[in-house]
């Protein structure tokens, strides 16, 4: 759950950021993908080491045809931070987690049927020995994030307005 009740006052600050990023979901229709991150070992062999997990939204009506690295497409990346920084595990593990740089790119997908949207990355790999095989941790911490992404209302591969989408 992402509401952790220390005492009142907490609650209600911790309710309140989750109202608010909840809004910037539905602003921004974000939704959410997971990729493989895979290396090529000494030997030629490709290995999964972690996973990638990638934020997308759009612009929340735009004043002008989105255009690659614009202000508003800065304060999606912005707002996507927020998400991605709110769903990262806090305490220690052993494995790590990557926010990408805003690349200032406009990005497209068939199976959001091609909308202009901004893309944050975020990478869950080892925390030490970054060739090592993918293992329980990172899938655990994969898991535990996209619980909390689907608590917030962001959706997997595409957006659906519709209050009856159970998969999220």
């Amino acid at each position: 759950m992402l509401i952790r009740m220390v005492n009142n006052e907490t609650y209600l600050k911790n309710s309140q950021e989750l109202d608010y990023l909840k809004k910037l979901v539905n602003q921004h229709k974000v939704c959410w993908e997971v990729w493989p991150e895979y290396l090529i070992d000494k030997n030629g062999n490709k290995v999964q080491i972690g996973f990638e997990l990638d934020l997308t939204g759009i612009h929340y009506h735009p004043v002008h045809h989105p255009t690659p690295g614009c202000d508003e497409c800065v304060k999606v990346y912005n707002d996507l931070k927020k998400i991605a920084k709110l769903i990262t595990p806090k305490e220690g593990r052993e494995s790590k987690y990557d926010i990408g740089i805003f690349d200032r790119s406009i990005h497209s997908a068939p199976i959001r049927k091609l909308r202009d949207e901004v893309t944050l990355t975020l990478k869950i790999v080892h925390r030490a020995g970054f060739d090592r095989p993918v293992d329980a941790c990172e899938v655990e911490c994969l898991k535990e994030m996209e619980e909390k992404l689907k608590e917030l209302g962001v959706k997997k591969g595409q957006w659906r307005d519709s209050a009856k989408d159970s998969e999220n």
